[in-house]
């Protein structure tokens, strides 16, 4: 990921509705997937600026890692010190060290993505589960993944592929983000039409106080709905695996 777009982040994921809203989905989904079972060992994989570790924290003991100095220095002066940098997709940890590995919008950054999550099951104790997010259908690929060194987008069944390839059991696979689809095929349309290159960098768009506060209600309802149904689409793959 580009160094600038680390201090793009940190000044966006405490406010900026994508991230609040994600949070929101995320945290809802650990609640139900976690119960009362805690407090638990937990890996946090591409843990980027910390912008999901106090959430994290709620549920056990927290380990950050990232492949990114740039990272390690944002989390070390976040007050996260238990973050380490790793290099690569092997993991510094014995075999079945983590009772729970969360890798949110982390395995479209890595090259060898199999390989990858062979990794991560190799140290979530049995049972256990990893939990991750990607973004999803290669159709709605920009410069915003260009900016942010993405290697690809997911679809659910390609997801659902790797987890049987690696012998993980999908307990949820779903479309999230929701409401935000309509608004990023619009805007990859327009973009088409009128033959303009999308820049490479992230997609924050400054919105109104008003707007940016109905977009995170919007995806504060999403996250109770994930409760009660799988969505047919979303500009991102929500995944609870289960080894």
């Amino acid at each position: 990921m580009n160094i600038v777009e680390y201090n793009r982040m940190e000044q966006h994921e405490k406010t900026y509705w994508w991230h609040v809203g994600r949070l929101q989905i995320i945290e809802k989904e650990l609640i139900r997937q976690i119960g009362d079972k805690r407090p638990l060992k937990i890996l946090n994989i591409g843990c980027g600026t910390g912008g999901t570790v106090r959430m994290l924290e709620n549920f056990g003991e927290v380990v950050n890692v990232d492949a990114s100095d740039e990272a390690i220095k944002y989390m070390k002066k976040n007050g996260f010190k238990n973050s380490i940098k790793v290099e690569g997709i092997n993991l510094p940890f014995e075999t079945a060290t983590f009772d729970m590995i969360c890798a949110f919008d982390v395995l479209e950054h890595i090259d060898k993505d199999i390989e990858a999550m062979q990794e991560w099951r190799r140290v979530v104790k049995p049972g256990g589960k990893i939990v991750l997010t990607v973004p999803a259908y290669q159709w709605l690929w920009s410069g915003h993944d260009e900016s942010l060194h993405h290697y690809r987008r997911y679809t659910a069944k390609h997801l659902r592929g790797i987890a049987q390839t690696v012998d993980l059991r999908p307990l949820k696979l779903t479309y999230a983000i929701v409401f935000s689809f309509v608004l990023v095929v619009g805007f990859r349309l327009l973009t088409k039409i009128s033959g303009k290159q999308t820049t490479e960098e992230s997609s924050y768009i400054e919105l109104p106080s008003a707007v940016n506060k109905l977009f995170t209600k919007l995806l504060f309802v999403e996250a109770d709905l994930h409760k009660f149904m799988k969505l047919p689409f979303g500009t991102s793959v929500l995944a609870v695996l289960k080894k």
